[in-house]
């Protein structure tokens, strides 16, 4: 029979998991309500002499900032690898090794919309409540820009637009049944 010893470090991680673990669980509220959506469509502009198609991510994260879920990332797998940090927060968030499967190629201005089933990256269904809905756009030789809006999603559909003065022009959260 092996005996185990338990360092005082390894002893207080695992009792802290444990406590957190259970916190977790009695955290959670009503789970996310069946067959509901969140619509995060966003329109950027640009052109001109030197321009370069921007990086975006759009992601969702909960009260304390952290990832949970991300709904679309545009960016140069392989080339430009380098500049990926200029998605600063997404960035700090997430894996680089996970932007390289996640990532699609850069777009030209237009507009797009991405939708959110209520799932987290692990592919479990999260609890109503608030989070807060990103778009983080930076380009070369451009402009560096966030929208980060706190949204309190339940069993109530709601639809809201922002009008935003940068090259990143509009975000609109539409949040309600799957069409």
């Amino acid at each position: 029979m092996l005996k185990r010893y338990y360092s005082r470090r390894s002893f207080f991680r695992r009792v802290l998991g444990g406590v957190l673990a259970l916190g977790m669980v009695r955290a959670q509220g009503k789970p996310w309500p069946q067959g509901m959506e969140l619509r995060v469509s966003f329109a950027y502009e640009g052109g001109g002499f030197r321009y370069r198609a921007p990086y975006v991510a759009v992601y969702v994260e909960d009260e304390r900032g952290h990832l949970v879920r991300t709904l679309g990332l545009f960016l140069m797998p392989g080339k430009g690898e380098r500049w990926w940090n200029e998605l600063r927060r997404y960035f700090a968030l997430g894996d680089p090794a996970r932007m390289r499967t996640l990532s699609g190629p850069t777009r030209p201005p237009g507009r797009y919309t991405l939708a959110w089933d209520g799932k987290d990256e692990g592919g479990r269904t999260v609890a109503q409540g608030t989070y807060y809905i990103c778009v983080e756009y930076a380009r070369e030789h451009g402009p560096y820009e966030l929208f980060r809006e706190k949204v309190e999603l339940a069993e109530k559909p709601f639809q809201k637009t922002y009008p935003l003065n940068g090259e990143l022009r509009e975000v609109r959260l539409d949040y309600g049944r799957k069409a």
